[in-house]
């Protein structure tokens, strides 16, 4: 029945009727100007990349998707990646006990954030170790050298394979051209942060080309108390007591190519805090310590105007040396050094990826793929200073080497893809494509996608979209072996989801646009713990979970001019438990963001950032009320024009110092009875140049 009134909904998605006229009736119709060209820009001739593997204008493109421009992201005053997704429809952040920033898209929200795919120009950044890249790679990535944020809600696995479950990220960097020079830029601010960036790019003759950017952050993160924790009723917890976000991350990209060949590679390093703990405990001196970095070997063979075939040599590695202590030194009278664990890993990926892309006649594209990874996960040790059988101290109480956490263990994937494109009508468009993927550790999964476009008048669009797509299960479901509390399956099978999706989109005239979209999704084979175990046995993941997500997103933007913009989005979800009805905990049945840039003058820009998120329930189970909703706003005023290029930008977070928390998730077992606190009012000051 649910799905019968889902499509019911998918079919009736409302018409916007009003046309709002920023100029009177009277005024005199002019030639286009730069300014006109401009707003067409702004409006419809974005250009989208990941919805096709291909430019496509964002009005035409078979995705609901949502694209941030260079010079958006600068107006916003932006530091990291998460400070530019988190004004995008329908996407929200939280924060949990170990500091991990997760990503909620269309209320799914996990701690790890592995059903989102990340990339940096269509590289994946999920680790096989967690299927994440949000939770350890990515969060704080520098935005300096971004051209555009690419943010496709819905399945992409049609394409991209695993991981693209929810929704796909594509981080398109600038190119030499776009740089041509040097760019310098330095801040400090609020809890001793500071940031140095540099962007440099140049093309050299006609095939030449070379660009990189390099950035360092560091910052002692805001004083967040917390009056009490899971060790609090025993009398040896820290609380209250602050917790730790501390962070330390260096940043390395570039770019080589010459004609047709192209090479690009990535390298970062990254230390910060773990906020409560991994036990939910305060405690001192826990570090996650990374290092990650790929690069990426790719050619175009080009066969006249029609035909181009690709070819990509691609290597990642990942390396986790942290050091966590789970309790603190003394708890429960048993750790007098804490109980401390070091689990390392290591991840090694090589992979090839043929492309083709065949313009086969006006208003027909091909596109056909093939890729075969080998991923290696090695050096899986771990030092504790208690048994990891029995959790209890090891006498003497010092650190020893006691057995691997995880299995060193090797994956095989190999994938076949297509898509075909039909301009079957100068205003209709048909999108048909899928993907197989074959795993050496569970089997195959093939995931189809099919879209249809239609203008249906000059300025309005309707979208139509069907897909499928899976989350491999990760090397911490299938083989964790000493963790206390959960441990691996090496039976899971992949996650899928199955979507439908329609988009109404009407541009009223030149100065304002709006667009309506509406989604249902069905998810099986959730992986989630299972606790029906025997008493002392940790739970264990498998393949027990299944929900029902929908919603309505609406988003209106208009502009004036390059620098007078607004944009407004308002979200409604409804993510439920396929098999109790019960709404998902911890996420909110709505949202609402604005964004207003004002250039104020010649010299002065000002950028308003508006978010409201809605009342947040509870798991079951747990009897704390449920979390209230909250508002925040950020500010980033920009001075320039006044010395050659010379910018200084100070932008201030939580405006009106708003208190607000984001839910501790233990459900019953309230570990953390007072939630996770998060940052009040904070300032940022940059200073940029560019030569």
């Amino acid at each position: 029945m649910k799905r019968k009134v889902s499509i019911t909904a998918l079919s009736c998605v409302l018409c916007l009727g009003v046309n709002v006229s920023a100029r009177g009736a009277q005024e005199p119709v002019s030639p286009v100007s730069q300014t006109e060209k401009e707003l067409g820009l702004f409006f419809d001739e974005q250009d989208l990349v990941t919805a096709t593997k291909r430019p496509t204008s964002l009005r035409k493109a078979p995705a609901i998707a949502t694209v941030i421009t260079a010079d958006e992201i600068r107006n916003m005053g932006a530091n990291n990646i998460m400070d530019v997704l988190k004004m995008v429809p329908g996407l929200g952040i939280s924060i949990n006990e170990s500091g991990v920033l997760m990503l909620e898209v269309r209320g799914i929200r996990t701690a790890t954030n592995e059903k989102v795919l990340v990339m940096i120009d269509g590289h994946s950044l999920n680790r096989n170790f967690d299927g994440s890249a949000l939770y350890n790679v990515a969060p704080l990535l520098p935005v300096e050298n971004i051209k555009q944020v690419e943010v496709v809600r819905g399945p992409g696995s049609a394409l991209y394979g695993t991981s693209a479950f929810v929704a796909t990220i594509n981080i398109i960097t600038r190119n030499a051209e776009e740089i041509n020079g040097l760019e310098l830029k330095s801040g400090w601010g609020s809890f001793d942060t500071f940031k140095a960036n540099m962007v440099a790019g140049k093309a050299i003759g006609d095939k030449l080309t070379f660009s990189m950017s390099a950035d360092h952050f560091q910052t002692n993160g805001p004083n967040l108390r917390i009056p009490a924790d899971v060790l609090t009723p025993t009398g040896t917890s820290l609380a209250p007591g602050p917790a730790d976000s501390s962070a330390k991350q260096t940043d390395v990209f570039f770019k080589v190519g010459y004609g047709d060949l192209s090479f690009r590679g990535h390298y970062l390093t990254k230390k910060r805090g773990l906020f409560i703990g991994l036990g939910s405990a305060l405690n001192e001196g826990s570090k996650d310590d990374i290092d990650n970095y790929w690069g990426e070997l790719a050619y175009d063979l080009h066969i006249g105007d029609e035909l181009t075939f690709n070819t990509k040599l691609r290597y990642d590695y990942y390396d986790q040396d942290p050091f966590v202590r789970i309790f603190p030194v003394g708890a429960s009278g048993l750790y007098t050094n804490g109980m401390v664990a070091i689990p390392l890993v290591k991840n090694r990926n090589i992979g090839v990826e043929e492309q083709l892309s065949w313009d086969v006649h006006d208003g027909h594209n091909l596109i056909l793929g093939a890729s075969f990874d080998v991923m290696r996960q090695y050096g899986t040790s771990e030092m504790t200073n208690y048994d990891p059988n029995t959790f209890l101290p090891l006498v003497p109480p010092v650190l020893q080497g006691t057995a691997d956490w995880n299995r060193d263990v090797t994956r095989e994937v190999w994938a076949l893809y297509g898509q075909y494109e039909w301009r079957a009508l100068e205003n209709l468009n048909i999108t048909l494509g899928g993907r197989y993927d074959h795993y050496n550790d569970f089997g195959g999964t093939t995931n189809p996608r099919a879209a249809l476009v239609w203008s249906f008048l000059e300025n309005a669009d309707l979208k139509l979209l069907y897909g499928k797509a899976f989350r491999a299960p990760n090397f911490v479901e299938l083989y964790n072996t000493t963790n206390p509390v959960v441990v691996g399956n090496s039976k899971l099978n992949p996650e899928r989801i199955e979507t439908y999706e329609a988009g109404l989109a009407y541009r009223f005239n030149r100065f304002f646009a709006a667009e309506l979209n509406y989604f249902y999704s069905e998810i099986k084979n959730m992986i989630i713990w299972n606790t029906n175990v025997p008493l002392g046995k940790p739970a264990f993941y498998d393949n027990i979970g299944s929900a029902i997500t929908q919603g309505v997103e609406l988003g209106i933007n208009g502009a004036y001019e390059r620098n007078l913009y607004w944009k407004l989005s308002y979200a409604w979800q409804e993510p439920r438990d396929a098999t109790t009805n019960r709404p998902l905990p911890y996420v909110p049945a709505q949202r609402a963001k604005a964004s207003i840039n004002y250039a104020v003058c010649k010299y002065a820009n000002l950028h308003t950032d508006l978010l409201w998120t809605g009342v947040r329930p509870r798991d079951t189970g747990d009897t704390r009320p449920q979390m209230p909703a909250y508002f925040t706003a950020d500010m980033a005023l920009t001075f320039k024009n006044f010395y050659k290029t010379m910018e200084i930008q100070a932008t201030i977070r939580n405006l009106f110092d708003k208190s607000y928390k984001d839910p501790d998730t233990s459900g019953a077992l309230n570990k953390v009875p007072g939630d996770f606190p998060r940052e009040g009012l904070s300032a940022f000051v940059t200073a940029s140049y560019k030569f």
